[in-house]
């Protein structure tokens, strides 16, 4: 089950507070370049546009995510 858009963790995750370790280049360069664009803009709004971001992909690729989702769960 995916958190909702709303939970903490994607701030988290995008932010770089929350690590995730994946065999999935797509998942390490979203995660790559989201917490660039954080340091760039470190502004609270714009870690929630990110989170969301981050939760979208999730939501799309549920099945295939399923490893990294179980880390974001734990």
């Amino acid at each position: 089950m995916i958190p909702p858009e709303s939970h903490p963790i994607w701030k988290r995750l995008v932010t770089g507070q929350k690590h995730l370790r994946s065999s999935n280049v797509a998942v390490n360069m979203f995660l790559f370049n989201s917490r660039l664009h954080y340091e760039k803009d470190p502004s609270p709004s714009h870690a929630e546009e990110l989170g969301a971001r981050a939760h979208e992909l999730f939501l799309k690729f549920e099945k295939t995510l399923a490893p990294e989702l179980q880390q974001l769960l734990d």
